[in-house]
């Protein structure tokens, strides 16, 4: 007998993926998409989904961390500008936390006489149903002519 030892068998299935959460934080609060975070990981958005969609999935909680500390950066480095009294820093402020008073509103207004469009309409219609009947009529003045002449000859 050989001494040799016994080999195992390989596993069925595919290899397990490992999706490194911390890497997923960390792009999340550069506030990148899923498909980019997914091509940055190599993993598939299939795959991806996946697990994020699991109950009580780490995953999607990483990446709601990672946008929220994305934010709270962007927030800080916002109020300091605004600390350090820039203008286009407080405006952009103003405007996106209070919309109702400080957002730049366009207006447009529009005025249409749907009857005047529905009478114009209905004449066309009408316009159209003579034409087209006087080329019905032209079509068989032609067709009885040339039957007269077949006739005749």
């Amino acid at each position: 007998m050989d001494n040799k030892t016994p080999l195992t068998p390989k596993k069925r299935g595919r290899k397990p993926i490992n999706i490194d959460l911390d890497r997923v934080e960390y792009l999340a609060s550069l506030n990148m998409g899923i498909m980019d975070i997914c091509k940055s990981l190599g993993v598939g958005w299939d795959t991806f989904n996946k697990h994020r969609n699991k109950k009580n999935s780490e995953l999607s909680e990483r990446l709601a961390i990672g946008k929220s500390k994305g934010l709270e950066r962007a927030t800080a480095k916002l109020m300091d500008k605004i600390n350090d009294g820039e203008f286009n820093a407080i405006q952009f402020y103003l405007k996106s936390a209070d919309r109702e008073r400080w957002a730049e509103k366009v207006e447009t207004k529009v005025n249409i006489n749907l009857n005047e469009i529905i009478n114009q309409g209905k004449g066309r219609l009408i316009e159209g149903e003579k034409v087209e009947e006087g080329l019905i009529k032209e079509r068989f003045l032609c067709q009885d002519k040339d039957n007269q002449d077949n006739d005749n000859e």
